[in-house]
């Protein structure tokens, strides 16, 4: 929800500064601290302001609240980067001609399990099935490295052709909460981060296959 209540805005905001609508956005960074927990099927309240205009670049800051309670649950903030219509159809083409040979096992590892893979599938509650299909993967829990595959499927768009930038930011929670969970004993369910900090390097074409995400422990301490 945040990616999409800051892209909407920094949409809006770039519009203003150009003479034709001929442009899309990508998510370059998006960092959400959490200051409360949040239920299920809350009602939320969303303020987002742009900061910082610069040229084809749209910083968005974003505080999200309880709608009910008026307490604040998470701020947020975004960079977007626009490009014409043109570029992207280009760097699709690119893209696309492009052949992923993939082998993600690590040595020293074990696989994980189907139930477990099952579980990563699942991004948000909203989507269909097989929105997200984590085909193998393996754990390292002596490097504390893990490794997984999966396809993206249709219908989950950000930008045209390209996977949303907070499906993609919600399967690299899904791996690393799994990692630390695996590597600290805690039980999955109690597992929340306090921050999350995503830059997107590159879009993800929908219906991309054979993708891998790599995941690895950089610092443990009592406290986190």
């Amino acid at each position: 929800m945040i990616d999409d209540v800051t892209g909407e805005l920094a949409y809006h905001v770039y519009l203003a500064t150009q003479t034709d609508n001929k442009h899309i956005g990508f998510t370059v960074n998006l960092r959400v601290d959490k200051h409360a927990n949040v239920d299920v099927a809350k009602e939320f309240y969303f303020e987002a302001r742009a900061v910082d205009v610069e040229g084809r670049k749209v910083g968005i800051e974003c505080r999200v609240f309880d709608a009910r309670a008026g307490c604040l649950l998470m701020t947020a903030r975004a960079m977007f980067v626009f490009m014409s219509f043109a570029q992207v159809s280009k760097k699709s083409k690119d893209t696309q001609s492009v052949s992923h040979a993939v082998h993600v096992q690590i040595p020293g590892s074990c696989n994980i399990g189907t139930a477990e893979l099952r579980g990563l599938d699942r991004v948000m509650n909203f989507l269909p099935p097989n929105t997200v299909t984590h085909s193998r993967g393996f754990i390292n829990t002596h490097a504390q490295t893990l490794v997984v595959g999966l396809d993206f499927g249709p219908n989950i768009s950000g930008p045209p052709i390209y996977v949303h930038g907070g499906i993609l930011a919600t399967v690299l929670y899904n791996a690393s909460a799994l990692l630390f969970a695996k590597t600290t004993k805690v039980e999955d369910g109690l597992i929340n981060a306090s921050v999350r900090d995503v830059n997107y390097y590159k879009g993800v074409p929908l219906e991309c296959q054979n993708t891998v995400i790599e995941a690895r422990v950089e610092t443990q301490d009592e406290k986190h």
